[in-house]
């Protein structure tokens, strides 16, 4: 059964999807958080202590997305009429792609948002993130150490009651919150695909079926039409 008959799609993208344009992966070698000092300023704790350089960093995040084009397998997955896109990243290139309907698990860098007033939206291009009520602007996305939005938990789990076909793209899929993803795929009869360059600890256990190679020539030749 080609993957494009399926009804109710679920499509879970991490930040191997949007390597290929240029955007650092987080884990890993080479990946963001391999940097101690960055692992530490991407945790809550570090907002209390030292907010002007969690902000700062999250801008710089912020200023490297802005006109990066979606790659290959993002355009493939927006050409989808009925795909939920459930996405643990943060740079709004499904959005850019054309996809609709698209979950921000993580939150987003294009909003920023008053932790005083509670004040959110997209902020102008400047050197330096925007402030409001005496203090600097914090980013719109989930940092370590916080919980993931109530609206985001709820559409995913709304989404994930009738899927039927649910892939995984550049990420594992096996570690939280994507591994209780999967469990929810297999209790509802959902076929499972995991698209990765690497296949991680228990996959085999957690997926019907595992292609590894590059997303930009996984997911389009995958969804095609014919």
């Amino acid at each position: 059964m080609r993957f494009t008959d399926y009804r109710h799609i679920v499509v879970l993208t991490g930040a191997g999807i949007s390597r290929s344009a240029g955007l650092a992966t987080y884990r890993g070698p080479g990946g963001l958080w391999s940097d101690p000092e960055l692992a530490v300023l991407s945790h809550v704790d570090a907002l209390a202590t030292r907010r002007d350089d969690v902000c700062a960093m999250f801008w710089r995040f912020r200023s490297a997305i802005r006109g990066v084009e979606p790659t290959a397998a993002h355009r493939a997955l927006a050409a989808l009429p009925n795909a939920t896109i459930i996405t643990q990243n943060v740079d709004g290139l499904h959005q850019a792609a054309g996809s609709r309907d698209v979950i921000e698990y993580h939150g987003t860098l294009a909003r920023w948002r008053c932790d005083g007033c509670g004040r959110s939206g997209e902020p102008p291009d400047a050197a330096a993130p925007p402030s409001c009520c005496g203090t600097v602007m914090r980013p719109d996305a989930v940092l370590f150490g916080e919980m993931i939005p109530a609206d985001a938990e709820h559409r995913a789990k709304r989404a994930l009651r009738d899927v039927d076909l649910f892939v995984a793209v550049g990420t594992s899929g096996t570690v939280a919150p994507a591994a209780g993803f999967v469990r929810s795929a297999e209790y509802v009869g959902a076929r499972r695909v995991l698209i990765n360059l690497e296949e991680h600890d228990d996959a085999h256990e957690l997926f019907d079926e595992i292609h590894l190679g590059e997303a930009d020539e996984l997911v389009p030749r995958l969804f095609a039409r014919s």
